[in-house]
Parts: structure tokens; C-alpha cells; sequence
């Protein structure tokens, strides 16, 4: 289902989701607003794992590297780390803790005792670890919808995936 069409529920949001409202993607921010203006009025309950925290803080710094330099981003980061924290922090940081503290936008830790289960989602859903982590999160928590533009998250027959520009491949086998 598009994620524009999710009324109520609980939804576990992905990075992708995350990063194009933080960056201001001009052709899918007003769907994207209107979940979260949901999520806002306790219509939809979201939940943000740490590990999505972690993704999105890394592509907004690379995001902004490649914005300030002329260099691969990646290249960059490994030869001047001090240098790319220090100018970057502050907006990547304050851009976060604001989208954390809107209302019924829930934070969840990963827990070592998902480790098991993400091996197992790996294996059995073909899933990078990152996925696999999301999911063991979702697991623990009883979730079954994801917000997310990442078709990996097709294979799983358990959830339910909202998209944004991505739709399920129909034509993919499972």
C-alpha cells in the first residue's frame, strides 16, 4: 500500500523515508508530510530504530559532503573525519533530535537477544544485515507494516509494506 494511504496503525519507519523528508525531496515530500502529519495527531503510531538513526545520520553527512566538496563523498570522509564532523554535526544533529521529538514517534534500541533472529532473517529472507536488524526490531515489537522504499522487505510475508516511489515488483518472484 502507499504510504499516503496508511490511515491508522503501527508502522516501523526506514531510513529511506526518514532521509527524503530531511531532504526536502520536492516530488514526494507533500505524501510523505501527510503520514507524518498522521503520525503527528496519534492517528499512526511510528517507531524508529536505533539502527535507523545510525543509517540516516551517515547518508545526511555524506549527503552534505558531497554538497560542500567536490570529492567523493566516501573518500572524503575517510581522509578528513575530524574535519567533516565538525562542520557537519550541528544541522545533522538538530535535524534529528527535532524529528525525534514529535509526538508518537517512538525510539527502539536493538536488543542482543535479536542477534539469533536476525542471523535467522538473513538467512531465511535473504536479507543484508541492516534489514535483518529492522526486522528482528519489528519482530520483538509485534510489528507487521514497515514505511519504506526497500523492495528487500517484499520477500517477507509477514509485513506489510508501505512505499513511497518504489511499489512491490509483481513480477519478481518471491
Amino acid at each position: 500500500m502507499k504510504l499516503v494511504e496508511v490511515h491508522t496503525g503501527s508502522v516501523y519507519l526506514d531510513t529511506n523515508v526518514l532521509y527524503m523528508y530531511l531532504r526536502s525531496d520536492p516530488a514526494h515530500l507533500p505524501e510523505i508530510r501527510v503520514f507524518l502529519t498522521r503520525v503527528v495527531r496519534g492517528e499512526i503510531e511510528a517507531f524508529i530504530g536505533l539502527p535507523v538513526l545510525d543509517e540516516l545520520y551517515y547518508r545526511l553527512l555524506l549527503g552534505r559532503i558531497k554538497e560542500t566538496t567536490t570529492q567523493n563523498p566516501l573518500v572524503f570522509l575517510r581522509k578528513n573525519l575530524v574535519e567533516a564532523i565538525a562542520a557537519h554535526c550541528t544541522p545533522i544533529e538538530s535535524a534529528l533530535r527535532k524529528l525525534m521529538t514529535l509526538p508518537h514517534m517512538t525510539l527502539i534500541g536493538a536488543e542482543g537477544t535479536g542477534f539469533e533472529r536476525m542471523l535467522n532473517n538473513i538467512r531465511k529472507y535473504s536479507l543484508l544485515p541492516r534489514d535483518a536488524v529492522h526486522l528482528s526490531i519489528m519482530q520483538r515489537l509485534g510489528l507487521n507494516a514497515i514505511a519504506s522504499d526497500d523492495r528487500d522487505f517484499d520477500r517477507i510475508d509477514t509485513i506489510e509494506r508501505h512505499w513511497i516511489v518504489q511499489p512491490p515488483d509483481t513480477n519478481k518472484p518471491q
